[in-house]
């Protein structure tokens, strides 16, 4: 499956009720990936860190079930290898078996700088503005990066599809 970006208009100029870039970020280890490697994978604050403090089911424009989020940081000279999803915590919490259901969205939070690039099978993303996003499944291969001097602010918005 090939994922295809959609710009939805309701995705920009999101209003969300606290400012993404002074968020509490933190590593948050990933089986498929060696954490102690600095330049790999970035920094996160997803829903669970939030303990519900903030209430962004307005941003689940699918009507997906079981909404989940998670804002991610990408300093300059990091990048996150290619890959596919496999979606272990999120179908642990939420008691999911059939993994090929869930579905993620990834919002840019920004307009493109450059030096950031997201990869989404066999297309190279560039040029992108805040708002645009794409949409894949578990059996997709992804990859970004950050190889400019600006930190790249993404939102991770996953959930079930049925």
């Amino acid at each position: 499956m090939v994922a295809q970006c959609i710009k939805m208009g309701s995705y920009n100029n999101i209003a969300l009720p606290f400012d993404f870039q002074t968020l509490d970020y933190k590593r948050v280890p990933d089986p498929a990936f060696d954490i102690t490697n600095k330049n790999l994978l970035g920094e996160m604050y997803n829903d669970k860190m939030d303990m519900d403090h903030h209430d962004l089911n307005f941003l689940n424009k699918f009507g997906w079930k079981n909404f989940a989020w998670a804002f991610y940081k990408l300093t300059p000279n990091s990048w996150i290898p290619p890959h596919k999803d496999h979606f272990l915590n999120y179908s642990k919490h939420y008691k999911i078996n059939d993994k090929t259901k869930i579905k993620r969205a990834l919002v840019f939070l920004e307009d493109w700088h450059p030096g950031h690039v997201f990869g989404i099978e066999n297309k190279i993303i560039t040029g992108w503005q805040a708002g645009d996003y794409y949409t894949w499944d578990i059996d997709t291969n992804h990859w970004g990066g950050n190889f400019g001097t600006e930190t790249r602010y993404t939102l991770q918005l996953t959930g079930v599809n049925e």
